[in-house]
């Protein structure tokens, strides 16, 4: 063997162990459940909210956990399945639950396989079985909630899990709206603006969450929310998604402008709020 031959061999070993080691280890680079840590520091009535402790048990026979953030008089409010965004767990979130508490609304925070005090490890097949449970419990509680009156709310990536469950066959008659807030048009195109260097692995991606595609079968409204500071999402992603939700009784957006990727609920102040309640309330007056 001359020392070309040498070096290609030795290239396409480093080559092949890289790709092997991306595609065994890629929902480490994309799910990170203990960062700043998995562990609950809050709870809801630490903010003033009554809440229920609740454990569903998915098709996979997963565990996961979540709570029930309820009104004093939850059947007269409408509810909404929050999913996060990549990191952390549901007690980060509190104080963006508590603005929709606020607002007068019920919040099923679901906290996703792998998350939190959920069991298992959090892969994208998982994820969308996680939320498809979620929907079922809350769609079962008719003696707590109105479940006419349920809506999906995700950010980040529990943008593009709304977006997947509102794209099920039958979920169309279990919810009335959906709303996404900095969520992408698909973690392969995050890849191009993220980690340009990982372009040559996007074929071996299982974790794609392709929302173009999928939001192209949800029919109830759509409201997405961005801000225009997001570090991480490029604003075109969320133009995209609207373009694409064609079949979508109809469309709403709403801009922060000095909202960054994760501060958007805090940045928008009440008129975040107003954007969200008015989204609401044109869908249930039937426009």
């Amino acid at each position: 063997m001359n020392v070309i031959q040498a070096l290609m061999f030795t290239g396409a070993a480093i080559g092949g162990s890289l790709l092997a080691a991306l595609y065994v280890l890629q929902e480490k680079l994309l799910y990170h459940p203990t960062i700043p840590t998995r562990a609950y520091d809050k709870k809801p009535n630490d903010y003033g909210m009554d809440y229920i402790d609740v454990d569903l048990v998915t098709q996979d026979s997963v565990r996961i956990h979540a709570w029930l953030v309820k009104q004093e008089r939850p059947k007269q409010a409408p509810t909404l399945v929050y999913f996060h965004g990549n990191a952390g767990n549901i007690a980060h979130r509190l104080p963006d639950v508590r603005q929709h508490y606020q607002s007068g609304f019920n919040v099923l925070m679901v906290s996703y396989r792998g998350y939190g005090s959920s069991d298992g490890f959090p892969t994208e097949k998982g994820m969308k079985m996680d939320a498809a449970a979620a929907l079922e419990y809350i769609r079962d509680r008719n003696d707590i909630v109105d479940i006419e009156r349920i809506y999906l709310f995700g950010r980040s990536i529990g943008g593009a899990c709304a977006i997947a469950l509102a794209s099920m066959p039958g979920t169309r008659d279990a919810i009335r709206g959906v709303i996404v807030e900095n969520t992408f048009t698909s973690t392969n195109d995050m890849i191009d603006t993220v980690l340009p260097a990982l372009r040559f692995a996007k074929p071996f991606n299982r974790n794609n969450w392709n929302s173009l595609d999928a939001i192209k079968n949800v029919h109830v409204p759509i409201m997405i929310i961005r801000g225009l500071l997001d570090e991480l999402v490029p604003p075109d992603h969320s133009m995209k998604l609207l373009a694409a939700a064609s079949k979508a009784r109809f469309t709403a957006t709403h801009v922060v402008e000095n909202g960054g990727h994760n501060d958007t609920w805090w940045q928008g102040g009440s008129a975040y709020r107003d954007a969200i309640t008015e989204f609401l309330r044109r869908i249930e007056r039937g426009d």
